[in-house]
């Protein structure tokens, strides 16, 4: 039989808990949603069943590093990859051109397959809608 005490510190932890848990939208408990993005989101081609969304920055954008710059897409599938744009191509973006960039390859940990991404970045895309190739080809 639990005292009083006990009961009400574990149904606190209970009530702080379920707002955690109810918060994922997710049918796959390893894709995690991405973050805020101070910039364009961009989401990828379909490959391997799943796409991934990159944040270019607005502050790159507007003075784009001389190294250019390697973003980390958003997880899925319990893996994420890297995008690389040059100095080059952020000024592209910047300039309202369309740049079409191939993430690097890398492990899908469900599958034990190697794949990339296609991404079409355009400067003001919000990720919605599928701005890659949808098909996951022909580019």
């Amino acid at each position: 039989m639990l005292t009083r005490r006990e009961l009400l510190a574990r149904g606190t932890t209970v009530l702080l808990l379920v707002p955690i848990v109810g918060c994922t939208t997710s049918s796959d408990p390893t894709t995690v949603p991405p973050p805020s993005c101070a910039g364009t989101t961009t989401r990828s081609s379909v490959d391997a069943a799943h796409t991934h969304t990159v944040c270019v920055l607005n502050t790159d954008l507007s003075s784009p590093p001389a190294a250019g710059v390697t973003y980390t897409t958003s997880t899925d599938g319990g893996h994420t990859h890297q995008v690389t744009l040059t100095k080059a191509d952020l000024a592209a973006i910047n300039a309202g051109q369309q740049m079409m960039v191939t993430s690097t390859s890398d492990v899908d940990p469900g599958n034990g397959s190697p794949h990339t991404h296609k991404f079409s970045i355009t400067k003001g895309d919000t990720g919605g809608g599928g701005s890659g190739d949808p098909g996951g080809g022909g580019w």
